[in-house]
């Protein structure tokens, strides 16, 4: 008996505490695992937060990548991609987007990010004063940009090699002071054509001031190795172009491809009514930088003469000039839409820019509808009879000669779009021609063929009538 209650003893002392051991393994791996969950969601937010950072430059390199190269859209893009409220790199995304909108001419929109309390304090100051000062500039703010000037030129002094001549030409310009301007251009000149930079600064000043012939009277002060520089040979270019020197200008670039000389090389052409010369070298430009305007407003109508549609679409692609009315430039795309073939994407267009008229569009506009929906009537999918006898009307109120046919021809065929595509054979009378029309004719007057005597039919109603009565 003493040997099953010592049994029994060692049983249940053993077994509390084999269970008390196994309670304390199980909190100490409860608490290992609390910190090892409280590491890993550390760990895990520093690989997030390092990850989130590796995105964010990688869509500022590709913005800055686009700006350079002058896609502006996509250059947005990239930058909208990169969140305003965690990225460290805000500051520098709102500086880009600043430059994106001067560039496109919205300088309110470029100002107002710029004045974001983000980036508008004495960290970003010198990156953002000279982008403010233009902006000043565009908006016709003297006030400001004059309050503005003192400070950013003392704090970005030390990076200008040329002593802020540039900044300084621009000021006097706005602020059309005659004297500072003369002092500006003709003081010291031969020490100011000494030096490559001050000199190409010097000569860029003189266009913009339109006084190129005096500054052409002084190049031969230039020293030879100035002309090594190729920039230096576009602006020179550029001051013979303007003096109606053409086979100067063109001496001065025959061996530069840049965007500036292609577009001096293609004016040049146009003058000489060379077209498809022209047009190849505003080509090359737009290639250079496929938003210049001085190439886009000449290449795109020299696309229309020459019959290159779809290089006429694209250009319009990358027209960002905002002085234009943006339905202007639609109407123009569905113009070269038409002239694709492409009448599908021609009737969406159309739709829209009706819409934008508020359903008064110009009768050009009309004119356009009115063919696009005579051509797409074979597909009964996209045939709208309504719509053609609509716009024909409308344009044969505008006095279309054409426009008025349509809409008459509307009174005897249900579907005159498919009725034109008919492969059957066309009547025609070959005794009826232009000259024909055109010759004097003797009138004779018509006579009737008498089917029915009308005695006859007197006769036949006085059977009918009853005289004397029964």
């Amino acid at each position: 008996m003493k040997v099953i209650c010592v049994l029994l003893f060692l049983s249940v002392f053993v077994g509390s505490a084999f269970a008390q051991s196994n309670e304390d393994e199980l909190k100490e791996i409860i608490l290992e695992s609390e910190d090892t969950s409280i590491e890993a969601a550390y760990a895990s937010s520093i690989t997030k937060d390092h990850n989130q950072r590796q995105v964010d430059l990688f869509n500022l390199q590709k913005a800055k990548f686009k700006l350079i190269s002058g896609d502006l859209k996509l250059a947005e893009f990239f930058l909208n991609r990169i969140s305003e409220r965690e990225s460290v790199v805000t500051g520098i995304k709102k500086r880009y987007l600043a430059i994106i909108y001067f560039i496109n001419g919205r300088f309110d929109k470029s100002l107002a990010e710029l004045n974001d309390k983000r980036i508008n304090n004495n960290n970003y100051y010198t990156q953002n004063c000279l982008l403010r000062l233009i902006n000043f500039m565009a908006v016709n703010d003297v006030a400001s940009m004059m309050r503005e000037k003192g400070a950013c030129q003392f704090y970005t002094s030390k990076f200008s090699r040329n002593d802020q001549a540039w900044l300084d030409s621009m000021i006097i310009l706005k602020t059309a002071d005659a004297k500072a301007l003369k002092k500006n251009l003709m003081t010291d000149v031969e020490a100011t054509l000494s030096d490559d930079e001050m000199a190409r600064l010097w000569l860029k000043t003189g266009l913009y001031f339109n006084k190129e012939k005096e500054l052409l009277n002084l190049l031969s002060i230039l020293p030879e190795s100035s002309y090594q520089s190729k920039k230096l040979r576009e602006i020179v270019a550029f001051m013979y172009l303007r003096s109606g020197e053409s086979k100067k200008a063109l001496a001065f670039i025959d061996d530069v491809d840049s965007a500036n000389a292609e577009n001096i090389k293609g004016n040049i052409n146009l003058a000489n009514k060379e077209y498809e010369l022209a047009f190849g070298h505003f080509r090359l430009a737009l290639q250079k930088k496929q938003d210049s305007t001085n190439s886009l407003e000449r290449a795109i109508p020299l696309a229309w003469m020459l019959n290159q549609w779809n290089d006429g679409l694209m250009m319009l692609a990358n027209i960002s000039n905002k002085n234009l009315d943006p339905r202007n430039t639609q109407a123009i795309k569905i113009a070269f839409l038409i002239r694709e073939k492409r009448f599908i994407e021609a009737q969406r267009e159309l739709t829209l820019l009706k819409i934008s008229f508020q359903n008064e569009p110009p009768f050009e506009v009309s004119i356009m509808d009115t063919y696009v929906n005579l051509v797409l009537g074979e597909n009964d999918k996209v045939y709208d009879k309504r719509r053609v006898e609509e716009s024909a009307e409308k344009s044969c109120k505008s006095f279309d000669g054409m426009s008025c046919w349509v809409s008459l021809q509307y009174i005897q065929w249900e579907n005159l779009g498919k009725t034109i595509k008919r492969d059957e054979p066309i009547y025609s009378d070959k005794s009826m021609t232009i000259e024909s029309l055109k010759e004097r004719k003797v009138v004779e007057p018509l006579v009737e063929a008498k089917s029915i005597d009308q005695a006859d039919i007197e006769e036949l109603d006085g059977e009918t009538i009853k005289v004397t009565p029964q």
